[in-house]
């Protein structure tokens, strides 16, 4: 039997919107407070289908997303040193926003730096060749000479240092951004599965139609399935797997570390903890789904990586007591989508992973599009 609400519900829970935003992630969140902030007496709906706010805003690795050397380079290759230049400019702009909004508002950040380790003898001499032409490049941006430098070339490897990454809590992140949008007003309905969307209504499986002048989807590496075929922005879900170790006693790993082109990275959690993941270029196409899960392979090769880097740990699979999966949007480029599908809904999202960073600038410029 369809769902029939009451007048009760329908004048309040269910009325309707001038803005439906599907997704509260980062993305959707900080749109909601922008919408807001632009237009105080908006009536604001963000829609989310699981009773938290689930996907990769609250299930990556809690880096801010600067981005490390070989990323970069393979980024200059493949797209151009100024597209580059602009990725990076986005990513770093966003990461002084989060640290000016949120850095004292207990979200666990730490500004130890980012590190990128490399062991193929091959890449260290192409990146020390072109490690001057780099910092040359994003000087444009932080202002320093030297963005990257040379920390160590012992023991097979070759470490390198930057002094802008950090790392936070991304689920106290994301609840930060909740008080914020339940202050200035903004409406959630969560546990709401979203069907279909069209022009200013979405399809819910629990109350039906929900009307709104604006449609806004910020649901990320999920939007394929809402989207029509013919929409022109490939968007991929991929998963990224994540595994926390036990307590270490004397832990001195303290940073974001990433390797090989940033499908690896690792970090301290707090003082005694050790989190890993990624390695999504070793699951090929089992990695390219919605789908939350384990692959007991990547979780092994990851621990393998730590072991041939760190072998005083003497760490193996058994240290790691927590695992987790999250979905991110990859695409045929690293530029966030901001479009709209022919029948006039707005999408924004497939931020590759580095969403903690882009997502202000994105939510920004989306509502901007907003029209109300």
């Amino acid at each position: 039997m369809p769902f029939r609400p009451s007048y009760w519900e329908t004048t309040t829970f269910l009325r309707p919107a001038d803005v439906i935003i599907v997704g509260a992630g980062l993305t959707g969140l900080q749109s909601a407070l922008n919408i807001k902030k632009k237009s105080p007496q908006a009536d604001v709906l963000i829609v989310e289908r699981a009773p938290v706010p689930r996907g990769a805003s609250t299930r990556n690795a809690g880096f801010a997303c600067f981005g490390g050397p070989t990323e970069l380079l393979a980024d200059w290759d493949a797209y151009g040193p100024e597209d580059m230049v602009q990725t990076v400019k986005e990513r770093y702009d966003g990461i002084r926003a989060l640290e000016a909004g949120f850095s004292r508002r207990n979200i666990d950040w730490e500004a130890n730096g980012g590190y990128e380790i490399i062991d193929k003898s091959e890449v260290k001499e192409i990146v020390l060749q072109r490690l001057s032409g780099l910092n040359s490049l994003l000087q444009r941006v932080t202002g320093l000479a030297e963005t990257w430098s040379v920390t160590n070339q012992k023991d097979g490897l070759l470490t390198l240092h930057n002094p802008i990454e950090a790392q936070l809590h991304p689920g106290k992140l994301v609840s930060r951004i909740m008080e914020d949008c339940r202050e200035a007003g903004v409406r959630f309905m969560f546990g709401t599965e979203v069907n279909s969307i069209g022009k200013g209504h979405v399809e819910t499986t629990e109350f039906g139609q929900l009307t709104g002048k604006e449609i806004l989807v910020t649901v990320n590496a999920f939007a394929r399935d809402l989207l029509p075929a013919d929409f022109r922005e490939e968007i991929r879900p991929v998963r990224n797997q994540i595994l926390l170790s036990r307590k270490i006693l004397n832990l001195k790993l303290k940073g974001c570390f990433h390797y090989h082109e940033g499908y690896v990275y690792f970090r301290n959690v707090g003082p005694d903890r050790l989190l890993i993941g990624g390695a999504r270029h070793l699951a090929g196409q089992q990695s390219e789904t919605s789908s939350f899960g384990a692959n007991p392979e990547i979780a092994s090769q990851l621990v393998s990586y730590l072991a041939d880097w760190f072998p005083e740990m003497n760490l193996t699979l058994a240290d790691f007591e927590m695992a987790w999966s999250g979905i991110i949007a990859q695409g045929d480029g690293k530029t966030p989508v901001l479009r709209r599908t022919k029948d006039g809904v707005l999408v924004a999202g497939r931020l590759a992973g580095m969403g903690v960073a882009l997502s202000a600038a994105l939510a920004g410029r989306a509502a901007g599009e907003i029209d109300l």
